[in-house]
Order: structure tokens, then sequence, then C-alpha cells
């Protein structure tokens, strides 16, 4: 090869690595997609969905005492306002559309709120009913792009139980984990894993038959 053919070829292999080490990866989340489209995507997602089931890996760091606690049990979802999240320790929370209730197999007791204190309190995994309407309740800010599928959002009204809530997404909007902050410092994160979506769940599901001897307190 003369000369001038290899130093063309030579310029031609080079132009040809540029392109390659430039060209964005295939993969959704492999450029930066604006942060409404991500958000767009979780809503639409969740104003599809009828009901779910998860298992919950839930931690809780707690700062006031020091103390990191570690729980796990079973997620159930019916919209538009029924929750069931049952742990392996005996714990149980359940929200029927009208009240909340938080059961103890340990203490043999039962506290029931009504929707309106419900509303008011720290239930993380509360959030998936409302998923639909991020942006009514929430200012999203624009996730980093080197972790496109975790969004930081601020809640918009005052005296908000949570400083700062994290979410996880998968491709489809899906969410797989979140993280909440509180105002004392505190942090509770949640991870899904086993996720079934629009199986027709049976609203028996929500009702709570207290154990023979609960105290039930209102």
């Amino acid at each position: 090869m003369s000369k001038t053919n290899r130093s063309m070829g030579e310029r031609f292999l080079i132009a040809v690595t540029l392109i390659i080490a430039i060209a964005p990866a295939s993969g959704p989340f492999a450029y930066a997609q604006p942060v409404q489209d991500i958000v767009s995507s979780i809503e639409n997602h969740y104003r599809m969905l009828t009901d779910l089931t998860a298992k919950v890996v839930q931690t809780n760091v707690l700062k006031s005492i020091g103390k990191t606690q570690k729980y796990e049990g079973t997620l159930f979802i019916k919209k538009p306002a029924k929750l069931r999240l049952a742990y392996t320790n005996g714990q149980l929370v359940l929200i029927d559309g009208k009240a909340a209730l938080f059961y103890s197999k340990k203490s043999e007791q039962a506290i029931k709120k009504t929707f309106t204190d419900f509303e008011h309190m720290n239930i993380p995994v509360a959030f998936l009913l409302g998923a639909a309407h991020i942006r009514d309740d929430f200012d999203v800010l624009p996730p980093d792009p080197k972790t496109p599928q975790e969004l930081e959002l601020l809640p918009k009204k005052a005296g908000a139980a949570m400083k700062k809530l994290s979410l996880r997404v998968d491709d489809a909007g899906r969410i797989n984990g979140l993280t909440i902050l509180d105002r004392s410092g505190n942090v509770t994160t949640l991870a899904f894993t086993e996720i079934r979506e629009n199986t027709g769940l049976d609203d028996r599901q929500f009702v709570f038959t207290a154990p023979k001897g609960t105290e039930i307190i209102e």
C-alpha cells in the first residue's frame, strides 16, 4: 500500500472509531430523558393500574435514637383507596378507603384512624395510591444523568410529613423503590420485588378480622 493510501486508511479508521465512541448506547435510559417524560411515564402507568401485589423490604433509619430497623412483608393495593401491608413479624397496615388500621400481633392491639387522620400520617407505601398525580403534589427535580431512573420529589404542601421523596423507576414507569426523608431526619426505604399488576384482587383482602382478644383503639 502506498504512503498516501495508508494515510487515508488510517484517517478512515480514526473517523470510524470516533463515531463509535460518541454514538449513544442502545437502551431507553442511555440518554438524558427529559424529566417531564419520565414523570409522564410514571403517571400514565399508575393511571392505568387497578391493583398491585408485591414483596416489600422496608428499612427505617431512626436518626433520633440512632437505630436501624428492617422489615419484610407483602403489599396489596386496589384503587381507588385500598391498601394492605402485612409484615412477616405480625404487624399490619390496612386502609379500606375510609379508615386506616394498624395492628400488632405482639401487643394484641389494633389502632384505627379516620381517613382524614391517615392523610397526615407517614405511611410510605400509601404514596403509590396517588402516583398517577405526582405533579399535583410534588415539585420534581431534574435527575442526575448518571442515575436517570431515580427522581427526587419535594412536597408542595406546607407541613407535609415528608421532606423529600426519592423514586426508583423502571423503563415502563413502574416504581420499584422509594425513599422518604421526614422532617425529623428519619429515612424510610422500601424496595418492591415480584410485582404483579391488574390481577383482580378480591375486596376481602382489605377487610380486617380481629383475632380473639384484640383490643381495638379508636
